[in-house]
């Protein structure tokens, strides 16, 4: 936590379903997890909660391309995402294909960083 921030019920609970969480989660599953928890909080709570935490690095967002914003614990390492068109649910792809990436690039390019989501249907949806 970062100097000045108070350590709420609900700060600790939000930020315990991000740690123990195997994917990105949206506000709206924020929530409903934290309701499962018996913990009262509401959506304007949530935010200024994913706020504070963001500013303090404990977590990261996750933007998709035309989608809502999802929040992951920040201490993960570079890795992809797949999103399934079935259920929503977005989950975190192991490591990165970086170096064969590049050999796409155009003659005289040079990226700084990238995205990379893959859309289809997840195994619970197959």
């Amino acid at each position: 936590m970062k100097i000045g921030q108070r350590q709420t019920r609900q700060r600790l609970v939000l930020l315990e379903i991000l740690h123990n969480a195997d994917r990105p989660l949206s506000i709206t599953n924020l929530i409903q997890l934290a309701k499962k928890k018996k913990t009262k909080i509401g959506q304007a709570t949530v935010y200024r909660t994913i706020n504070a935490l963001l500013e303090s690095g404990q977590i990261r967002q996750v933007q998709l391309p035309h989608g809502e914003s999802l929040y992951e614990k920040a201490h993960l390492h570079h890795h992809h995402h797949f999103k399934c068109e079935q259920c929503n649910r977005v989950f975190d792809l192991p490591g990165c294909p970086e170096k064969e990436l590049h050999q796409y690039l155009p003659v005289g390019f040079r990226a700084t960083h990238h995205e990379l989501t893959f859309y289809g249907t997840c195994a619970e949806c197959s």
